[in-house]
């Protein structure tokens, strides 16, 4: 997903322009640490009948680049389907399985089933913390109440801390966090579960955040000025 997710439309279209460019990249990104049977685990192969299969010396399993991936078995177009995941993944708003019907031409029930796989599959294994550059904010959620001022206490309101990787101006992972309050100790476990203590980590001035650079040295503070400092993350 993240390899899609960098790719401008226009850079999408030329890259995946034809079937055989789509089974390419799923060929090279599954064996790309080498080819090994799924059945014997022989490490020899010929190739396969259809293009960019490979078929097991030693037992003869003739095996798909889509096999046990998120396009195994699927019930319309390779092509469609690289396009499906590449609206799904870059849209900013969640994608209707009947706006996918029809912007694709499949059953709404194909589209939802395929949507629910795609999502599962982007699912974070939450194994890999931020690292290079990381920017970190805390935010409310909620209408403002007459009577209360900035940041007070009330139910109606969430409160959360997000941190986002800047990969060359743009937006890379990101996790965000529920917290109780703005105090340090609600900050901290997101920086302690998700950031790396090597990543140069930028946050505004809130008081809270200048205790954790004694764990995060590279930690740097900056005004927010009005978001503007910040706009990959406050987008």
């Amino acid at each position: 997903m993240k390899i899609l997710k960098e790719l401008s439309r226009e850079e999408f279209n030329t890259r995946f322009s034809t079937e055989k460019g789509c089974y390419k990249f799923l060929s090279d990104l599954k064996w790309e640490s080498g080819y090994k049977c799924s059945r014997c685990e022989s490490e020899i192969y010929i190739k396969g009948k259809q293009h960019h299969n490979r078929r097991c010396s030693k037992c003869g399993y003739d095996e798909s680049p889509t096999s046990g991936t998120l396009f195994h078995n699927l019930k319309f177009g390779i092509l469609k389907a690289f396009e499906m995941v590449y609206e799904i993944s870059t849209s900013k708003k969640g994608l209707s399985s009947i706006w996918l019907a029809e912007r694709f031409g499949v059953n709404q029930k194909t589209a939802w089933l395929f949507r629910q796989k795609l999502q599962s599959a982007m699912e974070s294994s939450q194994s890999y913390s931020l690292e290079g550059e990381v920017h970190v904010d805390e935010f409310e959620i909620g209408t403002p109440k007459e009577g209360e001022q900035g940041r007070s206490k009330s139910e109606s309101k969430v409160r959360l801390v997000v941190a986002v990787e800047i990969r060359e101006g743009k937006a890379g992972r990101a996790y965000a966090k529920v917290i109780d309050d703005f105090s340090t100790k609600s900050l901290k476990p997101i920086f302690e579960e998700h950031i790396s203590k090597e990543a140069k980590v930028v946050t505004d001035k809130w008081a809270s955040y200048k205790p954790l650079k004694e764990d995060y040295p590279e930690l740097k503070h900056i005004l927010s000025n009005k978001r503007t400092n910040f706009p990959v993350l406050h987008t």
